[in-house]
């Protein structure tokens, strides 16, 4: 009888976990305002147009221990060239005692602490590690709970990264797969590389704010700007408006 009581409770709290996960996701993510390691204080409106892993944790949780490595080796892929932030947010603890922990893994995102605890709340965190994927616009629009691996995330990721570079086999490679593409050409002097192929439509243009209320966010697009920071920023600006699909082409020697 026990056996089963305890089942049914595991069930009855299971789907409570799974409601108000589904509840949160798909909504803009809250807003925080919270000290990292150093005191300084830090906002989810810090990193707005840039896709964000909130991944919650506790010293004591081994899962946590697990997963905060792999999301540093993840940071360290795509923080330049796709933006991405990782957030690790301790939920309840002292900062010696994160640091303690930190201590023993590697680590280069950043980690702030909730002492009070207040947004296990907002987030509507029911256990840890708890990752929530915010996209550039600042909605939370997966989450993984409990253990995971590399390939959970990065197919999580894949929902929240609407652009990032590409190595030039990359671009040749996404130029052959790809249906249309519509490359944006802000080189001083430029020309079309691609005039021979005939899914790569071709635009020069100076100023991308200027050309974002004429473009067609449903393309796939390919930026030329001969600079990977000034690509990077243009391809920002672009995902704050929307859309999805952005690349850039790396430029080793300018970076």
């Amino acid at each position: 009888m026990k056996t089963k009581r305890l089942f049914f409770l595991t069930i009855f709290i299971f789907v409570i976990v799974l409601f108000y996960s589904i509840f949160a996701v798909g909504k803009p993510a809250p807003q925080f305002q919270l000290p990292d390691l150093d005191g300084k204080m830090y906002s989810l409106n810090d990193f707005s147009g840039r896709p964000i892993i909130i991944s919650f944790f506790t010293t004591k949780c081994g899962f946590c221990a697990e997963e905060l490595p792999l999301l540093n080796e993840i940071y360290h892929t795509y923080k330049d060239k796709a933006g991405l932030q990782v957030i690790a947010i301790n939920l309840g603890e002292s900062q010696e005692a994160v640091q303690k922990m930190l201590d023993k893994i590697p680590y280069d995102y950043l980690t702030l602490l909730d002492q009070e605890t207040q947004l296990a709340g907002t987030y509507q965190i029911f256990g840890v590690p708890t990752a929530y994927f915010i996209d550039p616009l600042g909605n939370a629009v997966d989450i993984i709970i409990g253990a995971t691996n590399r390939e959970n995330i990065m197919n999580k990721l894949g929902r929240i990264m609407w652009y990032r570079g590409l190595q030039p086999i990359e671009v040749e490679n996404l130029i052959k797969i790809s249906p249309q593409i519509h490359l944006l050409d802000f080189r001083l002097e430029y020309e079309n590389p691609y005039s021979d192929k005939l899914n790569v439509s071709y635009q020069a243009i100076t100023d991308i704010s200027q050309a974002l209320d004429t473009l067609d966010k449903n393309l796939t697009y390919l930026v030329f700007s001969g600079n990977n920071k000034n690509s990077r920023e243009i391809c920002q600006q672009m995902a704050l408006n929307g859309y999805q699909k952005v690349y850039y082409q790396l430029n080793v020697e300018n970076e």
